[in-house]
């Protein structure tokens, strides 16, 4: 059916305006767009930063099995020298004498709670049994705890540390070799003023005012080619002096490294002399013999101060931390553990020794 053009109408649109926010948020929002583009990019650069440092650091090669310190109460102060020919059985003692043994499983637990009364300051052993100073009085360990071996009725005693302790009171010298399994202390022989420090291994050597002495039986004889003072008598065979390791069969020193700081030392196998020194907060271990130094520095992340340090003939090695941890190194490397406790439920029983 034919259209009538004059009958149509014109369409009439309508454009519905659709709302715009106002141009001052519009240049806001622009802004935003452009200043935290910049950021979105660097917050993904510094990802891809970590997650290849993370990745490097599991692919590197681990130097020492370490093992974080040991809970506050777990502190060390000694290492009392293993009983035998191997560093792996040398026992770490805390301030009070608290006595952590090596455990079949590894590692060292303290499993009784035995005690001193006063801070410990020397050990060693006799009779095969662990010796410890604290405030002047000698104790010995038995099975059941700490007991005291009696010198004289007054003054304040000093023991020599090692495998064969001696001890002294004044100018009276001790043998507790007996003493150490339950047998009074033995008198060897008075030294010609108050003894100041004691070395003793295969023999004995005193440090009194005027000099060094070797002691043999009850006679002394003044050591030759040696300082008259020292500031520690290791054993019977190295003192230790200023900056370096005196040989007191020879007289010759054996200067310490450069840098050096030693904190602890100890009379090791075949008349050697182990120490441990400190540079910069780098522990190393250094051994003696004859002239020769030979240094093994221990993995940079093991760090802490060295209280005490045992070596055996087989190259094994233990080096007490303060913070209750021990470095141990066998076939060349180092492993550290921390002490342990398991102690029994707490009984009424005989308190902490106490000095007379």
């Amino acid at each position: 059916m034919p259209v009538d053009p004059s009958a149509l109408r014109p369409l009439r649109l309508r454009f519905v305006r659709r709302a715009h926010a106002p141009r001052q948020q519009t240049a806001s929002l622009r802004f935003v767009r452009r200043t935290h583009a910049p950021i979105i990019a660097f917050n993904a650069i510094i990802a891809i930063i970590a997650f290849i440092a993370v990745v490097v650091a599991l692919a590197s090669p681990a130097h020492a099995q370490s093992s974080p310190p040991g809970p506050p109460n777990l502190e060390l102060a000694a290492l009392a020298p293993p009983p035998g020919d191997d560093a792996r059985k040398a026992i770490p003692l805390g301030p009070l004498g608290q006595v952590f043994e090596p455990a079949p499983s590894g590692g060292w637990v303290r499993d009784q709670a035995i005690t001193i009364a006063d801070p410990i300051s020397l050990v060693g052993r006799a009779g095969g049994d662990v010796v410890a100073l604290a405030d002047g009085v000698v104790y010995r360990l038995a099975p059941n705890g700490w007991t005291s071996i009696r010198l004289m009725q007054k003054g304040k005693a000093m023991i020599s540390t090692g495998p064969r302790a001696v001890a002294a009171l004044g100018r009276q010298l001790y043998t507790i070799d007996r003493a150490a399994a339950g047998a009074p202390a033995t008198k060897l022989t008075f030294a010609p003023s108050a003894v100041l420090s004691i070395g003793a291994g295969k023999s004995i050597v005193i440090a009194i005012e005027r000099g060094l002495f070797r002691v043999d039986g009850t006679k002394l004889t003044a050591l030759k080619r040696v300082p008259r003072r020292v500031e520690r008598l290791v054993s019977d065979r190295w003192a230790l002096v200023d900056n370096a390791a005196l040989d007191l069969a020879s007289g010759r020193s054996v200067p310490w490294p450069r840098g050096v700081t030693i904190v602890t030392a100890a009379s090791g196998p075949k008349d050697s002399l182990v120490a441990v020194g400190s540079s910069r907060g780098v522990l190393e271990l250094i051994t003696v013999v004859g002239t020769k130094l030979v240094r093994d520095p221990l993995p940079a992340e093991i760090t802490g101060t060295a209280v005490g340090v045992a070596l055996d003939s087989s190259g094994h090695a233990v080096i007490a931390l303060r913070d209750g941890r021990v470095c141990v190194r066998e076939r060349g490397a180092w492993t550290v553990v921390s002490v342990r406790e398991v102690l029994p439920p707490p009984h009424p029983g005989t308190p902490p020794a106490m000095s007379p």
